[in-house]
């Protein structure tokens, strides 16, 4: 015999003071976007990219060659059928230069600095599982077969590009887009887990297996890239990973972000694209 009951608990809402955050992932051969918003408390109504979005700031990114003043700029998130906004620069970010962040906002500027040097990753072959297990659960994944570039520290996350219609959910929710029907549109699906080659062996051959974001069909085809990350910024998108994981599992202990932007939440960094690789959904 099971016995069940439910208790009604009052939560008094306690001040909450919202703290500005900031993030920039610098790619070699794009324009610096950057992401400034502000945070809000947990039974907060505002939760939209356009909600949270912070207009008005003074956002430059220069190099020893170029000094980029971002504007605001409005993209679309076609599968929430939202629009975003964001801060866009105009000069594409080069390999092997300096780049320092100024972000000033109400009085108070926000700096940061990243040397874009990553070497490019190569995914040796892509595979699939149709199960594996992890802290998650059970999954279907793709697998990603790659050689650590040997000489530096690095850490890895795998995207993956391709088109969907109205008709793919979120894995393992029933969530579909409501406003694109049958017309199709390119989603990007980026690893939450990070890989850091530490502590294993300098240029050895790595294997990961990672979930697919949304739902697919047999012959679906994507595009496979394999980002080589600054750890710095790694640690940072390591530590938000787990603290996705704390808020979903009471036995798991709670995860604070560390900043690499002295005054604010976020990160400032860069990573760079492997080339892709073809692959179709088997099933």
């Amino acid at each position: 015999m099971c016995i069940g009951c439910e208790k009604n608990i009052n939560v008094k809402i306690q001040p909450y003071q919202g703290m500005l955050s900031i993030q920039c992932m610098l790619v070699a051969g794009e324009v610096p976007r950057l992401y400034l918003s502000q945070s809000t408390g947990f039974f907060s109504s505002q939760i939209t990219p356009a909600d949270l979005f912070v207009p008005g700031a003074r956002v430059i990114i220069s190099s020893p060659e170029t000094r980029d003043s971002l504007i605001t700029t409005m993209g679309r998130d076609s599968f929430y059928c939202q629009d975003t906004y964001f801060y866009q620069g105009k000069f594409q970010v080069k390999q092997g230069l300096t780049y320092t962040m100024e972000v000033s906002y109400e009085g108070k500027t926000y700096r940061s600095t990243t040397t874009v040097n990553q070497l490019k990753p190569k995914i040796d072959q892509v595979g699939y599982i149709s199960a594996f297990k992890d802290i998650y659960g059970e999954h279907e994944g793709v697998v990603v077969g790659f050689t650590d570039t040997p000489g530096q520290v690095n850490a890895y996350r795998v995207e993956m590009s391709r088109q969907i219609d109205s008709s793919a959910r979120k894995t393992e929710t029933a969530y579909k887009s409501e406003c694109n029907g049958a017309h199709f549109f390119t989603v990007k699906e980026v690893g939450r887990a990070i890989y850091f080659d530490t502590g294993s062996g300098d240029g050895r051959q790595v294997s990961v297996t990672v979930e697919p974001t949304y739902s697919h069909r047999k012959g679906s085809i994507a595009q496979v890239y394999l980002q080589a990350m600054d750890p710095s910024s790694a640690r940072f998108f390591d530590q938000l990973d787990k603290q996705k994981l704390a808020t979903s599992n009471p036995f798991v202990e709670p995860v604070f972000l560390t900043s690499n932007i002295e005054g604010c939440i976020g990160v400032f960094g860069h990573y760079i694209r492997s080339k892709p690789v073809q692959f179709i959904y088997p099933e």
